[in-house]
């Protein structure tokens, strides 16, 4: 039986649902104006006093919400203003990101946060050191289903057929299915967007906190498919892709993030979203702005630059509900995710729509999934990256064990913080930002309450946090 929380949750999820439905249906329906694209002449002067080492850049993002940051920060004219021309690319796949920004195709980029760790320990490239001097956003992942998965899973719970259901979900009743495809030769597909990106951990993580087993990785550095005794299989799709993997029946689930899992369950309607991420891990990292430490060792003022753009951008997002809707039109532009900006705004502006019954959306208020600044959000955290090295370890994608040392050593490589407050402390002397928006600490713990499986993580403490699991590698 899937955990869906106590009748009294049920009923103020309810009433919350009521009370904020008109609200937010109004939101979302609000009428939208064709973005145009500004043209910012980057300031000259700031760039000399800035003492920039490169002026013109490019970086690259995937279709997808959380590249918004980079968007706004040029659109805004933030990164104009520090003296930088960016150009601002689409990439088809994060293979492409991770290689492009490798190779030097690329200044910088919307990775995953995973990117820059896999490619410091050489995991599926050869070892080069990437480093994510900001954090562009913590959860803002959705895992949907197939209607006829759904349907199987409803006829174990009938709670799951009336909309409104509380959350957490959980993968219980999705393992009471699962046997039966396995057993047909068949086994249930859900598709993820890269090995070490935040979709394929967080879906393993609600899988495994079900009792699904989403299988082991070889525990070879150069990569393998992740299937050794899996219940469900796991394969890579790229996000533009997974909704028409669904209607072409090639998948019975993914995980991916927005506006996909809205274009699905409202557009396409050949599935629904089963559980948002900040019901799996709230607070987990998604997505990071990336570069090779070669870039940011010989470019350090320019990269200070970009930073400071970027802490920018991400602040104007969560400072009012209106930056959100123009940010949802920057999006809809063709030259960026080109979807349709009803569609974006759902998640953007703090809802979600569960499932479309009868042409009546089952729309909730999800003020969490979308974070760019508030709760040290834009902040490359240590723990963050220890986080990401644990699963990475519990799915053999790592394939021996390692001192807690080593955890922490990889973090402070990859998850540079230091860059981060540097550039932070130049926008507070200017009055850009506030003190109390930057944490003390350079990792932070997260109690039992912000994890589906109630798992308590101290990043000190990343051997301890393993051995909590029944299902993983010990």
């Amino acid at each position: 039986m899937a955990r869906l929380g106590s009748l009294g949750s049920l009923v103020s999820s309810l009433a919350l649902v009521l009370a904020l439905g008109a609200h937010v249906t109004t939101q979302a329906a609000e009428g939208f104006t064709a973005y145009q694209l500004a043209n910012h002449n980057a300031n000259l002067k700031q760039a000399i006093v800035n003492k920039l080492e490169k002026k013109s850049l490019k970086f690259g993002m995937i279709k997808l919400t959380d590249c918004i940051p980079i968007v706004a920060a040029k659109e805004l004219g933030y990164f104009a203003e520090e003296g930088l021309n960016v150009a601002i690319e689409v990439q088809p796949s994060w293979k492409h990101v991770q290689d492009r920004v490798i190779s030097g195709e690329l200044d910088g980029s919307h990775m995953l946060y995973g990117h820059p760790l896999a490619a410091t320990l050489g995991y599926g490239v050869a070892a080069v050191e990437v480093i994510a001097p900001y954090n562009l956003s913590i959860n803002g992942m959705g895992i949907s289903v197939s209607n006829e998965v759904w349907k199987q899973m409803a006829a174990k719970d009938t709670r799951l057929q009336t909309a409104g259901y509380a959350m957490p979900l959980t993968a219980e009743t999705l393992q009471q299915i699962a046997p039966a495809y396995k057993s047909s030769g068949e086994p249930l597909k859900f598709f993820m967007t890269f090995p070490v990106g935040s979709h394929n951990f967080n879906l393993r993580y609600w899988l495994a906190a079900g009792g699904v087993m989403p299988g082991f990785y070889d525990g070879n550095l150069a990569g393998s498919s992740g299937t050794v005794n899996a219940d469900v299989i796991l394969q890579v799709n790229p996000p533009p892709l997974m909704v028409s993997a669904m209607n072409q029946n090639n998948c019975q689930g993914f995980c991916v993030g927005e506006p996909w899992n809205m274009q699905m369950t409202i557009k396409e309607q050949t599935g629904r979203l089963a559980v948002p991420s900040q019901y799996i891990f709230n607070g987990s990292p998604d997505k990071v702005f990336g570069m090779t430490k070669k870039f940011a060792d010989e470019n350090p003022r320019t990269t200070q630059a970009v930073v400071r753009a970027l802490i920018r951008a991400g602040r104007w997002l969560d400072e009012a509900p209106e930056h959100r809707k123009v940010a949802a039109e920057m999006l809809a532009n063709k030259a960026y995710i080109g979807a349709q900006p009803e569609i974006l705004a759902e998640s953007m502006m703090g809802s979600l729509v569960y499932n479309m019954d009868g042409g009546k959306a089952d729309r909730r208020p999800e003020p969490d999934f979308n974070i760019f600044y508030k709760k040290y959000a834009s902040v490359p955290l240590h723990s963050h990256a220890v986080w990401c090295l644990t699963q990475m370890r519990r799915w053999n994608m790592i394939g021996e064990n390692k001192p807690d040392s080593w955890y922490q050593e990889i973090a402070a490589k990859t998850f540079r913080i230091d860059i981060y407050r540097e550039a932070f402390a130049s926008l507070e002397k200017q009055g850009l930002v506030k003190a109390d928006e930057l944490p003390e600490k350079d990792a932070l713990s997260y109690p039992a309450e912000a994890f589906i499986d109630h798992h308590a993580f101290d990043p000190a403490a990343p051997n301890a946090y393993l051995q909590q699991f029944t299902i993983g590698k010990k």
